[in-house]
């Protein structure tokens, strides 16, 4: 049986799921705060089910708006993803995303869990193979 996709639009940015657990993301434009509201409604809907790692294409991205991002800081659960992996970024996008990982860091309460781990490769074939060797270390800390 093949595995069941859903797929989303919000602005112009699409999305679509891969079970078990992948989020695939094209970024296109500027993220707005309408956008990065229903984006923190789609990460909790597929979070509060079950982990997932997210593999973002970078290539057609802008920025994010500050009350987007604030919004993002405030609401993205760490515990809802294994993993980012963006592919085609600009150091734009990089500055971004540690940008927006050094608040969560800074405002993590203890107990809470570590940050999300994010990483930046060239293509999506690459994101793929990085992909296997996240979940094959998770696999042995399972063990």
């Amino acid at each position: 049986m093949a595995p069941i996709q859903r797929k989303w639009t919000i602005g112009r940015n699409t999305f679509h799921f891969e079970a078990p657990d992948l989020l695939w993301a094209k970024w296109k434009g500027e993220c707005s705060l309408d956008e990065a509201r229903l984006l923190v409604k789609l990460y909790r809907e597929l979070g509060t089910v079950r982990p997932f790692f997210i593999l973002g294409d970078m290539e057609e991205a802008g920025g994010i708006e500050a009350e987007a991002r604030r919004y993002i800081n405030e609401h993205v659960r760490q515990e809802w993803m294994l993993g980012i992996i963006y592919f085609k970024t600009r150091l734009l996008h990089r500055a971004i995303a540690k940008g927006l990982l050094l608040a969560a860091e800074m405002t993590r309460s203890e107990g809470d869990p570590p940050s999300t781990k994010i990483y930046f490769v060239s293509t999506r074939d690459r994101a793929r193979e990085l992909l296997v060797q996240l979940r094959a270390r998770q696999e042995e800390h399972r063990v």
